[in-house]
């Protein structure tokens, strides 16, 4: 578990003690002390108001030193909106790449604080004989 807050500017995480890795019982005493965290594949399996709440999360473990950065990638789409997963074959909640930049330097972090860089693939997801399309959205997160 991680306990809600918004991510930690320079001051503070300066005054937070190192954790010590071996005594963790949850994640909340890493926040403001990691440097790089990849999700691949998560974002999309949570609504948007869950979304906004794992992105907040794991801001709240980044460093705030310059460089830092949270990477990944998932099932997103042109339009920001839900739609059919037709790996899962279920309602996903998809962000586009300008819904999902806005969601990091609007709604989680304070503007200028970060840059993200996003980019979206069209792939073929082929399930029984049927072959649907499936909009990739990597992206990176850097602490400026």
């Amino acid at each position: 578990m991680i306990s809600p807050r918004a991510p930690l500017n320079a001051s503070e995480a300066l005054l937070a003690p190192r954790p010590d890795l071996k005594s963790l019982t949850s994640l909340t005493p890493l926040q403001g002390h990691v440097s790089a965290i990849y999700t691949g594949a998560f974002f999309h399996l949570f609504d948007e108001p869950g979304q906004f709440r794992v992105a907040r999360q794991l801001a709240s473990l980044l460093s705030p030193l310059p460089g830092s950065i949270i990477l990944g990638g998932h099932v997103g789409n042109l339009v920001k909106g839900t739609k059919l997963n037709a790996a899962s074959g279920r309602m996903t909640f998809c962000h586009s790449p300008e819904s999902w930049k806005d969601l990091w330097e609007e709604q989680v972090f304070e503007k200028g604080e970060v840059l993200v860089d996003t980019h979206i693939v069209e792939l073929a997801y082929k399930s029984n004989e049927r072959v649907d399309k499936v909009y990739w959205l990597s992206w990176s997160i850097t602490r400026l």
